[in-house]
């Protein structure tokens, strides 16, 4: 698990690898076909970790978290169906504005 966080401070300013890395690590994780508790709790630590550092405060960063992690679970229930589209959830609209919620 540490070499997840790892690649993620060394992503840490480019969003788009990061989201990338966060499902590759989940993916490492857990190669079950729905999101588990454990699933959750790596995704939001990875993302947490890294949107502390642009984010401005903790808080922004938890708002942000809970937004990526609460538009990703609906639309992709199943964690490979997330993989699979890692593409278009880089892409998303949605997920952008999740980033724009926090004013950044």
């Amino acid at each position: 698990m540490w070499i997840i966080f790892t690649i993620f401070d060394f992503a840490i300013h480019n969003m788009k690898q990061a989201i990338v890395f966060i499902f590759i690590g989940v993916f490492f994780l857990s190669c079950k076909d729905t999101w588990n508790e454990d699933d959750k709790t790596a995704f939001k630590q990875t993302c947490l970790s890294d949107a502390k550092a642009w984010a401005g405060t903790d808080a922004k960063a938890e708002t942000y978290c809970n937004c990526v992690m609460d538009k990703i679970l609906a639309k992709y229930p199943h964690e490979n169906d997330a993989l699979e589209h890692l593409d278009s959830i880089i892409k998303d609209p949605e997920l952008l504005h999740c980033r724009a919620v926090i004013g950044k």
